[in-house]
C-alpha cells in the first residue's frame, strides 16, 4: 500500500509539472473475485492422451497426461483461472458395474468410541484416530519440553506433562 500511495503522489507531482499527461487517481484495491473468470463448455468434447478439444476453443494442450479417462461420455468441461493459472475440470459419466450380491449370514455391527466396531460375530476393530491423537500431543509435549532450560523448574513440569 505505501509503494502504491508513493507511485500516486509521484504522478500528482509530475502532473503538476506538466510531465505526465495520464490520470493520476486514489490507488484502487484489486478484488481476487474480479478475476478473468472461467467458461463452461458442453457439447462435442474430445479427449486425446495429451490434449483436450473444446468446441469453441479447439484443441487445448494438457501439461499433465494420461489421467483423464478415453472411453466415456463428456458431459461438460470448465475452464477457470486462479492466481494467473488456468485450469479444465471435465465432468463425465461412467457406466457402473452391478453389484455382487451379498452371500452368507447377516452380521451386526456396533459402532463406539472405545473401539471402532464390533460385529456380532466377535471381531473387534481398533479405532486409529485415538492413536493419532495421542502421537500428536506426544509430539507437541515434546515439542515443549526440548524448547526449556536444562535443570530448571519449567523443564521438570514439562517432562511430567
Amino acid at each position: 500500500m505505501d509503494s502504491a500511495f508513493g507511485h500516486f503522489l509521484r504522478k500528482c507531482r509530475l502532473k503538476k509539472e506538466g510531465l505526465w499527461k495520464g490520470k493520476c487517481g486514489y490507488p484502487r484495491f484489486k478484488s481476487k473475485k474480479k478475476a478473468i473468470g472461467g467458461a463452461r463448455f458442453t457439447g462435442a468434447i474430445k479427449v486425446s492422451p495429451d490434449a483436450l478439444q473444446l468446441p469453441r476453443l479447439g484443441l487445448l494442450k494438457l501439461k499433465e497426461r494420461g489421467y483423464l479417462p478415453m472411453n466415456v461420455k463428456i458431459g461438460s468441461a470448465t475452464i477457470s483461472e486462479k492466481a494467473g493459472r488456468w485450469s479444465v475440470s471435465v465432468c463425465f459419466h461412467r457406466e457402473q458395474p452391478e453389484p455382487i450380491p451379498a452371500t452368507g449370514a447377516a452380521i451386526g455391527v456396533d459402532v463406539g468410541r472405545k473401539m471402532m466396531a464390533v460385529v456380532s460375530d466377535g471381531r473387534m476393530f481398533d479405532n486409529p484416530k485415538a492413536l493419532r491423537k495421542k502421537i500428536t500431543a506426544l509430539k507437541r509435549t515434546s515439542r515443549w519440553h526440548s524448547r526449556k532450560v536444562k535443570g530448571s523448574n519449567n523443564r521438570k513440569k514439562a517432562q511430567r506433562r
